[in-house]
C-alpha cells in the first residue's frame, strides 16, 4: 500500500465514523479505465466489492454518474426494496440506508473522477448533518485522488 492509499483509507474511516456509517468505499475513474470498480473500503464484512463492476445508469452508483448528483436510498424511497435488490454492494453488505456521492474536477465542465459510497446496516435514514459532514470531505478525497494520478481535482 502506498502512502497515498493509506490516506485515502485514513479520510475514509474518518468520514465513516463521523456519519454514523457501517460502510465506506471509494471508485477513483481514470479516463483510461474500461471498468470502474470499487477500490478503497473501510467497514466492508468482505472483500466481494472489489470485484463489483459500476455501470452507468445500474445501481445507486450508476444514478450518480447519470446524473452527475448524490442519490440516497432509505425507507423514503418509494422503491427501496427493489432498489436494493438490484445493487451488489448493498446486497453483498447487508446494507439498508446509503447514499453515494460523485468526486467532481475542478475543471469548468465538471468532471466525475471519483463516487464515494456510505451505507447502513440499519433502517435509520442519513442525518441531514451527516450527509453534509460527507460532503464536506469530498474535496479532501478528491485532493488524495489528485496526488494520485496527478490530475487537478476539486
Amino acid at each position: 500500500m502506498t502512502h497515498g492509499d493509506a490516506n485515502i483509507i485514513e479520510e475514509l474511516e474518518r468520514l465513516r465514523s463521523l456519519a454514523s456509517s457501517d460502510f465506506i468505499a471509494l471508485a477513483p475513474l481514470h479516463d483510461k479505465a474500461e471498468r470502474i470498480r470499487w477500490k478503497y473500503a473501510s467497514g466492508s464484512r468482505n472483500e466481494r466489492y472489489q470485484q463489483m463492476v459500476i455501470k452507468s445508469g445500474q445501481g445507486l452508483a450508476g444514478s450518480v454518474l447519470r446524473l452527475g448528483r448524490w442519490v440516497k436510498l432509505d425507507d423514503s424511497h418509494p422503491d427501496s426494496d427493489q432498489v436494493r435488490r438490484s445493487c451488489p454492494v448493498l446486497l453483498a453488505e447487508q446494507l439498508q440506508t446509503a447514499a453515494v456521492f460523485p468526486i467532481l474536477t475542478d475543471s469548468d465542465n465538471l468532471l466525475i473522477k471519483g463516487l464515494l459510497f456510505i451505507g447502513k446496516r440499519t433502517q435509520p435514514r442519513y442525518t441531514e448533518a451527516e450527509l453534509l459532514v460527507v460532503q464536506e470531505g469530498l474535496p479532501t478525497l478528491a485532493w488524495y485522488l489528485k496526488e494520485n494520478t496527478g490530475e487537478i481535482a476539486k
